[in-house]
Order: C-alpha cells, then structure tokens, then sequence
C-alpha cells in the first residue's frame, strides 16, 4: 500500500483493535486503562486510546443502524 493512498476503514478497525489490546487489563471496574503505550500522558489520558474508541463506536453506530 502507498503512503499517499487514503486509510479504508477497515484498516482503522485493524489498529483500533490493536490499541485497545494494548491498554486491556482484566481489573472489571475499568477495562481499559491508560498506560499501555508510548503516548500515554499521565494516568487518564491517551490520544491513541481516545481515537481507538472512537473508531469503534463510529463502526458500532453504523452496524446498529435501523
């Protein structure tokens, strides 16, 4: 794939999916936890995990549509 050709979404599900894989823990109050990758900033905020759910609630709200 070149560099200049536009990311299809399932791509951006395929990453998504593997940020999310990053920042799992198995603690069952909270899922998904900050500190699993390089861009994690302090104890409640990562850029990569925030993009990661919004990808997949974007894909969620297109597979539940009616």
């Amino acid at each position: 794939m070149a560099i200049d050709e536009p990311v299809s979404r399932a791509t951006e599900l395929f990453t998504a999916e593997r940020v999310l894989d990053a920042h799992w823990s198995r603690v069952h109050d909270r899922p998904w936890q900050t500190g699993g990758c390089l861009e994690c900033q302090g104890q409640h905020d990562c850029p990569q995990l925030d993009w990661a759910l919004g990808i997949v609630a974007d894909v969620a709200s297109v597979l539940f549509q009616k």
